[in-house]
């Protein structure tokens, strides 16, 4: 095993560029080496010799950073429906219960070319899927309302309501029972 000494020496002579000091040499404090012209590289800053590493040999402890608290999301109004997308809502809800899912679809997606981002409108979609037994399209629908209704939570809560049923109409019954909880857990009740 090293003597730390030595290890102190190799490490001295290591950062002066392996240039052994004599004695009566004048030792120069350490400052940064002017950036060379050619490379365009930032000045290289050269240590002192006569500074010593720690002879214990165990590593630096420092302090872990602290993480920052998450940031509480912001409040987003409630999304509601614009004067033609709840007509033609009413129009499909109505078409539904005559048992016309054809042309509550179409009535839909005619309420989805005027607002393609409205919450509200992929959630109803999602509704008449279940009805029709898509339940994978319903879920699917579910969360794109879901991603579109952030800050929202009553559109939120419907949101992962509608995800529920139709987890639970495909017997994924735990996975039901947790966005059933999120649903809860975000209704304004």
């Amino acid at each position: 095993m090293l003597r730390p000494a030595l290890v102190i020496a190799g490490f001295a002579l290591a950062l002066s560029g392996c240039a052994p000091f004599q004695k009566g040499e004048p030792r120069a404090p350490a400052t940064p080496a002017p950036p060379r012209a050619d490379t365009g590289s930032a000045p290289v800053i050269t240590s002192r010799p006569d500074i010593a590493p720690p002879t214990t040999g165990e590593p630096e402890i420092t302090a872990p950073t602290p993480t920052p608290l998450p940031k509480e999301r912001p409040k987003a109004p409630p999304a509601t429906l614009s004067p033609a997308s709840k007509a033609l809502v009413a129009q499909a809800q109505a078409q539904r219960k005559k048992g016309d899912l054809p042309g509550a679809t179409v009535t839909l997606e005619r309420a989805l070319r005027i607002e393609p981002s409205n919450p509200l409108l992929w959630i109803e979609m999602g509704r008449l899927r279940m009805d029709q037994r898509n339940y994978a399209q319903a879920e699917a629908m579910g969360r794109k309302a879901l991603s579109m209704s952030v800050g929202d939570d009553r559109t939120q809560s419907q949101a992962w309501q509608l995800i529920a049923d139709s987890l639970k109409a495909r017997g994924k019954n735990p996975q039901a029972q947790e966005a059933a909880e999120k649903a809860r857990a975000l209704s304004p009740n």
